[in-house]
């Protein structure tokens, strides 16, 4: 009985161990109070040696068994963790559009109705143009419903490219151009050859109504590459904060002014005497002078008309016009008590144009130290200046940062009639080789795939006789001639790198003189969206 008593006593101990831990308590409590039934197993083997070994033999079976328990829930739990499945990494498959994307599309002149399917497909663009800019595209005074060509696929418009003429300032005259603008592409059908088709269609468009050289300004300089088109240079526009180039600009004054003819100071023509505001439309015309007076150092500058000007002025892209001039400031129509000498165009925090009168050297510091200073008042934390990438204002703007940004442009160009730009920049030949001491007639030749002709320079003219290229002569591709008559192309360099051939030394040498290189600046202000 004392055994058979102990044994149960055991018994009811082991299932509060059992019962503690099912409640969540941790199980070296069971394990303990074993412990404990064990020394009380041993005092009862004192008095009762018949059941010792059965009480004990039990006692550790039962102790074995709360012991495995804990171990074998953990099996369980671990069991029940979702199992990691390690998957081999698959190459990305190339993004191929469907065999319907693939299909030729057609390409057409834009239909009245189209205009809302047109819009929906320029709103992907970096610079999307609004509604109003739009529809007011219809008043240029070149504007042709038929330069805004589109491409259809199964019923729907997938592409869009617009051909807008222009008259492009070269050498001493101007020649017919036109600008390819706002190419784009639905982006579940590019990679199919619709942006392509487009822009040979425009080149055919171009070939049309007259164009010598197209323009345009990319991102995708490479792929206009493969379809011929020269890259000429970037579009630089350079990003700064106002009061950094401020402080910069009033480090370094500007130099004095000195006269264009002479280099000897000019009395009257000092910057201290120059005071700026806001221009009247009536001024017009002073700015447009001044415009002419800076575009002839240029290559790509367009040749602003009166009504070319008034259109630009009516089109609303832009936000101010600052105007700086010297006298007496009064409302006059002919500039005869106030001259103005200077003007920056902005829109926003862009400065889109800032020129000044050349007898005015270092004016264009003071005009960007005042923008600078209408900056900082209004709260204005960045100013993006735009212009050429040989202007020296950049540095001051950038400071020791790089001048080459993220998203700048590369301007590209194509030359449609290379025969009319050759004639368009052979009377500049003249003045350059004089200015080379050469007195005697010359001749360089020219070849390339779709031109062959030469320009001689004798009696003070120059002329273009086609389809002869005489001894010295040049080889290059088309590009590289586009390149060579717009101001862009080192003759030494191109050499060097292989895509100029001449047929002697002194052919290398006069190409560096009738057709040096020149800075290229193609103004912001006629393409930027109102």
């Amino acid at each position: 009985m004392p055994a058979e008593g102990m044994r149960r006593g055991i018994r009811s101990q082991v299932h509060a161990g059992r019962r503690s831990s099912h409640d969540g308590a941790a199980p070296q409590i069971a394990v303990g109070t074993i412990a404990d039934d064990r020394a009380s197993d041993a005092a009862a083997d004192a008095t009762a040696a018949d059941g010792e070994m059965e009480s004990s033999t039990h006692a550790d079976s039962l102790r074995l068994a709360v012991v495995a328990e804990p171990r074998t829930a953990a099996r369980r739990r671990s069991e029940r963790r979702p199992a990691i499945i390690h998957l081999p990494i698959h190459p990305v498959a190339p993004h191929r559009p469907p065999s319907w994307m693939l299909e030729q599309c057609q390409i057409a002149p834009a239909r009245a109705g189209d205009q809302s399917e047109i819009l929906q497909l320029l709103s992907g663009l970096p610079v999307a143009p609004t509604r109003a800019e739009f529809h007011a595209s219809v008043d240029h005074p070149e504007h042709d419903p038929g330069n805004r060509l589109v491409a259809r696929l199964a019923g729907r418009i997938v592409g869009h490219v617009e051909v807008m003429p222009r008259a492009m300032m070269l050498g001493a005259g101007s020649v017919s151009a036109a600008v390819i603008d706002r190419v784009a592409v639905l982006p579940e059908c590019r990679g199919a050859g619709h942006g392509q088709r487009l822009v040979q269609a425009a080149e055919d468009r171009m070939r049309m109504i007259g164009a010598a050289v197209a323009f345009s300004r990319t991102r995708i300089a490479p792929s206009f590459h493969e379809m011929g088109w020269a890259v000429l240079g970037r579009d630089c526009a350079t990003p700064g904060r106002p009061t950094d180039i401020l402080a910069r600009l009033l480090e370094r004054p500007a130099p004095l002014a000195r006269s264009s003819a002479s280099a000897t100071p000019m009395v009257g023509l000092s910057t201290e005497g120059v005071t700026m505001r806001q221009w009247r439309h009536v001024e017009l015309p002073a700015i447009l002078r001044i415009y002419n007076q800076n575009a002839a150092r240029f290559v790509g500058p367009l040749d602003r008309g009166e009504a070319y000007s008034r259109w630009l002025v009516s089109r609303g892209a832009f936000d101010s016009i600052l105007v700086a001039l010297v006298g007496q400031d009064r409302y006059d129509l002919h500039e005869t008590s106030a001259r103005i000498v200077g003007y920056c165009i902005q829109a926003g925090h862009r400065i889109l144009e800032l020129l000044a009168d050349p007898e005015f050297p270092g004016l264009e510091r003071e005009i960007l130290a005042r923008v600078c200073a209408e900056a900082i008042e209004n709260d204005r934390q960045e100013i993006l200046y735009e212009s050429s990438a040989a202007d020296p204002l950049h540095a001051a703007v950038a400071g020791g940062e790089s001048l080459v940004q993220a998203h700048d442009r590369m301007v590209v160009a194509k030359l449609i009639r290379p025969l009319e730009v050759l004639q368009a920049v052979a009377p500049a030949t003249v003045a350059r080789a004089a200015a080379a001491g050469i007195r005697e007639a010359l001749e360089l030749g020219i070849e390339s795939p779709g031109f062959r002709g030469s320009v001689v320079v004798a009696d003070g003219k120059a002329t273009v006789q086609q389809g002869r290229v005489g001894r010295s002569w040049l080889r290059m591709a088309d590009d590289e001639l586009a390149r060579l008559l717009l101001g862009q192309c080192d003759p030494v360099e191109a050499v060097a790198r292989g895509t100029m051939e001449p047929s002697t030394q002194m052919a290398q040498r006069l190409a560096g003189i009738l057709f040096p290189r020149q800075p290229l600046w193609c103004p912001v202000w006629d393409d930027v969206p109102a």
